[in-house]
């Protein structure tokens, strides 16, 4: 190969590699902004420091039917009236649904990925304001 022929290629895939990267780089750009948009709202201080309030007191949920009920009704009326963020609210709802489930029996308990995506919906809603503190999958 001539001197002229590698320098081309050369040139060529220089070309190439500060494409892929060009690429790459709006590619991600792209998908923060995407994720930012369309992502888990921001909740705020007092959602964050409620919703893990509310889980903790799921968290002692009792065994028995009718009392798991009562704090089931209790906790779900405290974040009907207090949560402003209806995405924490929402995710708390479903740990405490199943909460209830797990105490009664009475229900489906969720799968590992079913858990591990509300506990990621609910950490992703209190980024920057707390780490809600959720325990392992237990179910």
């Amino acid at each position: 190969m001539d001197t002229g022929a590698r320098n081309r290629t050369l040139r060529l895939a220089a070309f190439a590699l500060a494409a892929v990267v060009v690429v790459g780089g709006v590619g991600f750009g792209v998908n923060y902004v995407w994720q930012i948009s369309r992502g888990p709202t921001q909740a705020s201080e007092v959602d964050c420091d409620l919703a893990q309030e509310l889980i903790d007191r799921a968290n002692g949920m009792p065994s028995d039917a009718a009392a798991a009920k009562a704090l089931e009704a209790d906790i779900r009326q405290a974040r009907y009236s207090r949560f402003e963020n209806d995405g924490i609210s929402t995710e708390v709802g479903r740990y405490v649904t199943w909460k209830l489930v797990k105490a009664t029996g009475d229900g489906t308990v969720p799968t590992r990925e079913q858990y591990d995506e509300m506990v990621g919906n609910a950490q992703a809603h209190c980024r920057g304001e707390r780490d809600l503190a959720l325990p392992g999958y237990l179910f």
